[in-house]
């Protein structure tokens, strides 16, 4: 098929493959007539109804063709690029191609099914450039037959058989022969001219194509360039919200951690401080307390020394009367002999009379076994039993002790806790019904 326009491409189908890849050849911009400018290979698609079409050029565009409820035949082009079109039979039988920009094209069949070709011209003249012509009206004789060029890659149909030339030519004959020429010359020139136009209508859709194609895929390099240079200015700002909460948080979790470590140290301190305050008191009142007993024990001592001396002294002054009586003694022995009674009762007056003579003043020291308690030591240093009382002074009064029938040379003591060094003791020979006093 060839464009209406004389400018346009021609058209010729052939099978590749019968019934499944049909080639599509483009004919009219190529310097070699029989070389198509571009080829569409046609494939049936995946789903029925469906087709795919694959261009030569534009590094082997693809479309995808849908059947449509008229019979047309609607192409999309694969990835960025769609260039939509479509493609139908119309009530004449043409090829006609619409865009979706409002450009319709359409392509008439040609006079007959073979490839066209041009008719052979007199060998006295310049070869014409080949046009599709019906034979002259008038034979003409040429030097030697030619076969006619391929305007279209089809089969080429066989050169007519020469054609006998007359022997002689009339002028009328010779007048319709110039004018053919003149005819076939002007045809000529007016196809080269139609040729350049159409070359010239293609090369500048071809570079419309090339540019729209150029300005689509700087424009898809454009939004990409700047849809990934809006997700790395996104992934950077998230990147540097995320980098300033987690400093934050650190910065927040330092701080606590630092506030913490000074409240804990805070407490540790005052702890400490109050355990050595604590410590100090106790220290301080240990020794308040062990400095009070040690005096408290002093003064007791002192006080047994002093009656220690004076029993000493008492005792000095016993023994020299017991020297004296010693001859009164044995004196009155004949005498104990007639009254045993007399002399029994007449022994425990004397007895209770001497018993606090013969018993010991009482020791003050603490008590090995009670942290804070205090025992008061006698001796008793008569030669019958005696009964002895101690009462020591404490915080809250007096705390008195008994014993009863204490063998002679024999010890006893008696404890108090928080005694303040005050100290009575009392003793009678055992058996005596005087009753033991009391220090109040």
């Amino acid at each position: 098929m060839k464009d209406v326009n004389p400018a346009g491409f021609r058209l010729h189908w052939r099978w590749q493959t019968p019934g499944q890849v049909l080639l599509e050849e483009w004919y009219g911009t190529s310097a070699d007539p029989d070389k198509p400018a571009y080829v569409m290979t046609i494939r049936l698609g995946p789903q029925p109804g469906t087709l795919n079409l694959k261009s030569s050029t534009m590094m082997g565009k693809e479309w995808v063709g849908t059947l449509q409820d008229d019979g047309s035949v609607s192409f999309v082009g694969k990835g960025l690029l769609k260039m939509a079109y479509s493609i139908r039979i119309d009530a004449q039988g043409a090829y006609e191609q619409s865009d979706t920009r409002g450009h319709t094209y359409r392509y008439a069949a040609l006079a007959n099914s073979a490839t066209p070709v041009a008719a052979p011209e007199p060998s006295t003249q310049p070869a014409p450039t080949p046009v599709v012509a019906t034979v002259p009206s008038a034979p003409v004789t040429p030097e030697k037959p030619k076969p006619a060029p391929v305007v279209a890659k089809q089969e080429v149909s066989p050169a007519a058989p020469p054609v006998r030339v007359p022997r002689k030519l009339s002028e009328a004959d010779l007048a319709r022969i110039s004018q053919s020429v003149q005819k076939s010359r002007a045809r000529s020139a007016e196809q080269a001219r139609q040729n350049e136009l159409q070359r010239q209508e293609t090369a500048r859709q071809t570079q419309l194509q090339l540019q729209a194609m150029a300005e689509a895929e700087a424009q898809r390099q454009a939004e990409e360039a700047e849809a990934d240079a809006e997700f790395e200015a996104e992934r950077a700002r998230k990147a540097s919200e995320w980098e300033a909460m987690r400093n934050a948080s650190e910065q927040a979790l330092a701080d606590s951690t630092a506030r913490l470590q000074d409240t804990t140290a805070r407490i540790q301190a005052q702890q400490a401080e109050a355990a050595a305050r604590q410590r100090a008191q106790a220290e301080s009142a240990d020794r308040a307390e062990r400095q009070r007993q040690v005096e408290l024990i002093r003064q007791a001592n002192q006080r047994q020394d002093e009656e220690a001396a004076r029993l000493a002294a008492q005792r000095q002054q016993y023994a020299q009367q017991r020297a004296d009586a010693a001859d009164a003694a044995e004196r009155a022995r004949a005498q104990q002999q007639r009254s045993a009674a007399d002399i029994g009762g007449a022994g425990r007056a004397s007895t209770d009379t001497d018993a606090n003579r013969c018993v010991s003043g009482a020791q003050l020291r603490e008590n090995d076994t009670f942290n804070g308690n205090t025992a008061a030591y006698v001796v008793n240093g008569c030669g019958t039993p005696v009964d002895v009382k101690i009462c020591l002074m404490t915080d809250s009064g007096w705390k008195c002790g008994v014993t009863w029938g204490l063998a002679a040379q024999g010890s006893w003591s008696h404890s108090a806790f928080h005694a303040t060094g005050g100290v009575f003791v009392d003793a009678k020979t055992a058996g005596s019904s005087r009753p033991l006093a009391s220090p109040n």
